[in-house]
């Protein structure tokens, strides 16, 4: 199954995450909100977070 994570700052200024579906809909979420970011990515990865860089686009015709 795919997944995205979304991490944001809540109304109190407070790093919080989310799992979601492909269509959008919340599958999980933090029940805590965080100081620090690395905090809060680190709960993420105890629940199944793996950061995957992006992957380049190839254009036609561009060298690599």
């Amino acid at each position: 199954m795919n997944l995205i994570w979304r991490f944001y700052m809540d109304h109190n200024h407070r790093w919080k995450w989310q799992q979601l579906s492909v269509h959008r809909e919340v599958i999980a979420e933090s029940h805590a909100a965080y100081k620090d970011y690395e905090e809060c990515v680190s709960d993420a990865r105890g629940k199944g977070y793996d950061f995957q860089p992006s992957q380049a686009k190839q254009v036609p015709g561009q060298p690599r």
